[in-house]
Order: structure tokens, then sequence, then C-alpha cells
């Protein structure tokens, strides 16, 4: 009797699926982002492919964006850090740039990221929102240099890839 119950309770955590690295609300936090995306106006120069990695862990996107003259490939990885207690995006371009910011829940039901980057200018703070619409993602940027007033970088509106 003992080898059916066993077997029994093999089956049930069997059927029950992969066991997520994060908790169901951290999960529902980045599940909007999960999709293939392009740009309203720019359908055929730019492709955002995100992804669930492993256990539903963190979103993997693979981004072809050739808006402005050749093609750069990006990949980004968007997850949570129960250490930190904080979402976190962590980026790459082929042209050797990158981007760590820790990101935050916001009130449009998406996130809202904040980095920051030295260079010749000096320091300069990045603010990136996200979050979901109707029919697609809202994203918005804006920027600070060396402490100064934050202005809006640009925004644009995915939609699914057709």
């Amino acid at each position: 009797m003992r080898h059916w119950m066993l077997i029994a309770a093999t089956l049930a955590v069997a059927e029950a699926g992969p066991a997520f690295a994060a908790p169901p609300q951290v999960e529902q936090g980045l599940a909007y982002l999960v999709g293939e995306w392009t740009i309203v106006g720019h359908e055929g120069s730019y492709l955002d492919s995100c992804k669930w990695f492993d256990s539903h862990a963190f979103v993997v996107c693979d981004t072809m964006d050739g808006r402005h003259g050749d093609t750069q490939h990006h990949v980004a990885a968007i997850g949570w850090s129960a250490e930190a207690g904080n979402y976190t995006y962590l980026g790459y371009g082929q042209d050797g740039s990158s981007r760590l910011d820790r990101c935050f829940a916001n009130t449009d039901k998406g996130l809202t990221c904040v980095g920051e980057d030295r260079g010749a200018d000096g320091l300069t703070q990045i603010r990136s929102y996200i979050w979901p619409t109707a029919t697609g993602l809202g994203i918005r940027q804006e920027r600070s240099l060396n402490g100064a007033p934050w202005k809006e970088v640009g925004q644009v509106h995915y939609i699914p890839k057709k």
C-alpha cells in the first residue's frame, strides 16, 4: 500500500507541471512581456521576441532593430531578484553596450526600471517605463544628465508581430 501511495504522489507532482522559480505574483508581473513584438510604424525593421526562460525564472528578449540603418542585435533578461527584492533588467548589444537596471512594479501594472551610465558627458541616469496596453505594450524612457531635470527621450508602442 505504501508503494502505491508513493507512486500516486509521484504522478501527482509530475502532472502538476514544472515548478516555477518565482512566486506566482512575480510570474504574473512578467507574463505580459512574453510574445513576438514589433513597433507601430516599424513592422518591417523591428522584432523583439520575448520568451520565458527555464521554469519561468525570467523573460529573455532577443531583439533585431533596423530602424536606424544597419540591423542591430540585442539580448536582454528581465527577472526577479529575491535577494534584492526587486526586478532586474540586464541587456547586451552587439556593439558591446550593456545595461543593468533595477526595476520595480509601477501603477500601470508594468515595470519602471532605473539605471545609470558614466560616459564622456558625465553621469547619465535612465528611467524606463513599460506597461501592458489593450493592444500590446507601452514603453517610455527619460534621462537625466549629471542630476539635471528628467527629459523624455521617447515613447514607442509595441504590437504583436503578425
